[in-house]
């Protein structure tokens, strides 16, 4: 069952809002939906909720809500009306962070996973896992050049090993090529480590929205700073989308293994280190896009990283590519 009711979520969404823009009162909520001022008053209230789905959906769209809250709004009124897949389970399990409404200041640890990493673990289905053993799952291998450097690919002792020779004037980021397609809703967790970097910016990652070498996000590690990164380019780097900048992550363990994760429910993401929380962020989703994990060096390094157990949950019964299925025309069940 919800956690929440219809007025309780309006009432902290309608709070959140109000960092985004000007101040807005209910009067202008019933203005902008072309409703009566009482009929607003009345769901702040609790005393009534919308009586169709597409109202509540109107309201969403003037509160600039996700994805996922739209689903949290719609559920609390009638759960036969969720609009955007998110499961049952999900939504029952719903934290809604409510520190803004709260007024109290931001920091960090307030974050909180939706769901929580244990639930995830004992409740969701593991749909693509790579123990390294063997190359069963065809994940890049061998030697790629681009001019700019050099990267070998190996899978050796139950890892993915990949070495990177940068021979260019700025940082390098590489992928692994692998063959994972990113569901709707996911956990994504790898184990990592850096056995060879010598720079600040040398490090490595988890790659998502990738669909080649110069269109991806990474989740950036960079060790010796204790500090990760979540950035965007859709263009091999010219231009960044910069989600979380350098932020700082004291779960990090220096020349050692780290275990890395992120959850993304729609296009609302959560990053982990170690199951510790280190940032949220919504970024916009592509129709179709690979999982990986990636590695970085600086001008003129040489840089070896290795992965183990990379691991994908999601719900169960859930449909994993309904975006990729409307491409294609097609059932991928």
């Amino acid at each position: 069952m919800l956690s929440y009711t219809f007025a309780e979520l309006l009432n902290i969404f309608f709070h959140l809002q109000q960092d985004l823009e000007g101040k807005k009162t209910q009067e202008d909520l019933a203005n902008e939906l072309k409703v009566g001022r009482r009929t607003v008053a009345r769901w702040f209230a609790g005393d009534y909720t919308p009586h169709s789905p597409e109202v509540v959906e109107r309201l969403a769209r003037v509160l600039c809500l996700t994805a996922f809250q739209v689903d949290l709004l719609l559920y609390s009124v009638n759960p036969a009306w969720v609009r955007y897949g998110t499961p049952r389970s999900v939504l029952e399990a719903a934290e809604v962070v409510r520190y803004r409404e709260e007024e109290i200041a931001y920091e960090g640890e307030l974050l909180q996973p939706v769901p929580s990493i244990l639930q995830i673990e004992r409740e969701w289905q593991v749909v693509f896992r790579d123990a390294f053993e063997t190359n069963y799952q065809r994940w890049g291998t061998g030697i790629k050049n681009n001019g700019m450097c050099h990267l070998e690919r190996s899978i050796r002792d139950q890892s993915y090993v990949l070495s990177l020779q940068n021979q260019y004037h700025e940082d390098v980021f590489m992928g692994g090529d692998s063959n994972c397609f990113a569901p709707d809703i996911y956990y994504l967790t790898v184990k990592a480590r850096m056995s060879q970097g010598n720079t600040e910016a040398d490090g490595y990652g988890l790659m998502f929205e990738e669909m080649s070498d110069e269109c991806y996000a990474i989740m950036r590690i960079r060790e010796s700073l204790h500090k990760v990164s979540v950035v965007q380019t859709f263009n091999g780097g010219d231009k960044y989308n910069i989600y979380l900048r350098r932020g700082l992550a004291p779960s990090l363990r220096v020349k050692d293994v780290n275990q890395l994760a992120i959850l993304a429910i729609h296009n609302d993401f959560w990053f982990y280190i170690n199951d510790a929380l280190i940032g949220q962020h919504t970024i916009p989703r592509l129709p179709y896009s690979r999982l990986d994990v990636g590695i970085v060096a600086s001008s003129q390094q040489h840089v070896i990283c290795h992965f183990q157990d990379f691991r994908v949950y999601v719900p169960q019964a859930t449909r994993l590519y309904p975006a990729l299925e409307h491409i294609l025309g097609m059932s991928l069940a």
